[in-house]
This record gives structure tokens, sequence and C-alpha cells, in this order.
């Protein structure tokens, strides 16, 4: 019992002390240390958003931008699943907030600013299921009206770029 006592107790001493100790380094301090690996940029479903764009300046800025709602689309199961993701959480996106639009034109009897809209997100830490790059959330104060816009040369050259 004795022997055994004392091999659990060098094991466990062992195990407390062994992790603070560091073995001597190889790099010397003339020599530079690796840079860092640049972060990872999270996948599609595990991004989040928080941005929405004026679409009245953005359309005048680039008249090319075009108002879609996304649909499941694609060739094969994956691509299928994904594109069906993207539509139903795009979708529900713009419901959910559309509604709280809503809400804020019957209090006010008014659309509320782009600006009220922004802090509206900002207050109440509203996240968005992030679009693909060449996709965005914008909000028409003249209307009331909140939508997904697409860039047509961008989602082109996306494509390009996966070819």
């Amino acid at each position: 019992m004795n022997e055994l006592m004392r091999i659990t107790l060098l094991l466990v001493m062992a195990i407390v002390l062994v992790p603070g100790c560091k073995p001597n380094s190889t790099v010397t301090e003339n020599e530079p240390a690796a840079a860092p690996e640049p972060e990872k940029r999270p996948n599609l479903l595990k991004r989040k958003t928080q941005e929405v764009v004026d679409k009245n300046k953005v359309m005048a800025e680039n008249p090319a931008l075009i108002e879609v709602e996304n649909k499941v689309t694609g060739n094969d199961p994956l691509s299928t699943a994904l594109t069906g993701y993207i539509a139903a959480s795009s979708r529900v996106n713009v419901l959910n907030f559309q509604r709280q639009i809503d809400l804020m034109k019957a209090t006010e009897d008014r659309n509320p600013t782009y600006q009220e809209i922004v802090d509206v997100i900002k207050q109440n830490n509203m996240e968005f299921n992030a679009l693909p790059d060449y996709q965005m959330f914008a909000y028409d104060e003249t209307t009331g009206g909140f939508g997904i816009l697409e860039d047509p040369d961008a989602k082109k050259a996306f494509y390009d770029q996966v070819k």
C-alpha cells in the first residue's frame, strides 16, 4: 500500500510540474520568430453580420445592383443544401426585420430613417446570417422596405475565381 501511495504521489507531482517546464528553444534571439498565421475567415454558415446599407445611396453609387430573393438552386446534394440554407435563413432575416420596421411604422406613423434602423440594430445587438460576398442587406427609407441587393459583376467575379 505504501509503495502504491508513493507511485501515485510521484505521478501527481509529474502531472502538476511537467506542464510548467519549457524545453530549450532552438530559436536564438537574433533569428526572427515565424510570422503568425493570418486569421481564417469563418465559413458562410457561421458568419453573422450587422451590416445594412442605405438602398438609395448604394443604388446611386452602383446602378448595376439588383434586388433579389435568394432561391434554392444546385446541381448536387451539397450545393443544393447550402443554397437552401442561405435562401431560408436570408428570407427569415428579411421577414423578421421587415416586421420590426412595420412595428416602428405603426408606432410613429412614418417610415423609420436609415440611421434609426442602424441604431436599432446596434442597440438590440441584432445579427443577420451573413450573405455571400456579392450580396448585402439593404433598407429603403422611402418605401420602408428591407431586402437583399446583389452585385452581378461581383457575383460573376466570385464564380470565375472559384472555377
